[in-house]
């Protein structure tokens, strides 16, 4: 499995048949996404966008993929979708807990997150649209990549992940925040049971690690999140330690892995 990381959370999955689904796209104002991937034939070629939760660093992004690509398919949940399609966002495939969308051979199922989803009004206020969610993707070949979103610990993980998804790559929140602390998310790896797992969601620790510097320092001072790498080096010294059975695979900004 060819997986591409966008940004803190944007992840790039090539299909065994060519196909190229997006998870989570911040792209918008984003001060992470490397330039060369900004391109409008990069997103041309993304064929599926799946968003798990509306916050803008996993969703922004869709309105500026859909302009450049008309052909382009959004899976959402249920109230979410429509949220987009009262945006003009075409092709939106609505979806809810407990069903799998069949996407020309690649499945989405849709499984429970411990978060919220916000867009902020045209007053800065934020609304609720929708429920966050994860999402259990299966590719062409059965090879199953389980993409949490924003979450919390959940019983799910363990009788609806494990139990019956049986995904072979998991790609968690490890920061803490409003998310999993990397003690938290060392437990739900192993209770998910996945042969890797992927530690998300940290940002660069220097500016100058971010494809526009400048932007990113702006950001930081709005949200301070820089030390967030720390978070990704205690959960990878717990997985060596407790649980050495799970291969981690850190995936930087901008980076590209072969998984499985």
């Amino acid at each position: 499995m060819k997986i591409q990381r966008l940004s803190t959370v944007s992840y790039k999955f090539f299909s065994p048949r060519g196909k190229v689904v997006m998870v989570d796209p911040w792209l918008t104002n984003d001060p992470l996404w490397p330039l060369p991937e900004r391109t409008p034939d990069k997103l041309r070629e993304i064929d599926v966008v799946a968003i798990t939760h509306a916050h803008f660093d996993h969703a922004s992004g869709v309105n500026e993929i859909v302009q450049q690509n008309e052909n382009v398919f959004v899976i959402a949940q249920f109230e979410y979708a429509f949220s987009l399609q009262g945006r003009g966002v075409k092709n939106v495939i609505p979806t809810n807990f407990g069903t799998t969308v069949d996407f020309q051979g690649i499945k989405f199922s849709m499984v429970s997150a411990s978060h919220t989803s916000t867009e902020m009004d045209q007053k800065g206020k934020p609304e609720v649209v929708g429920t966050a969610a994860g999402y259990v993707i299966e590719f062409e070949n059965g090879q199953k990549v389980y993409v949490s979103g924003d979450t919390g610990l959940t019983a799910d993980m363990k009788f609806v992940v494990a139990d019956y998804y049986k995904p072979q790559i998991s790609i968690l929140p490890v920061i803490g925040l409003f998310m999993m602390e990397p003690e938290q998310a060392a437990y739900a790896a192993n209770a998910i049971g996945s042969k890797y797992v992927i530690p998300s969601h940290d940002f660069p620790k220097q500016a100058s690690e971010a494809a526009n510097p400048e932007a990113y320092k702006e950001f930081i001072k709005q949200f301070p999140v820089q030390d967030t790498y720390k978070k990704v080096e205690i959960f990878m010294e717990i997985m060596k330690k407790n649980y050495p059975h799970i291969k981690t695979v850190y995936i930087p900004i901008g980076g590209t892995a072969e998984i499985g």
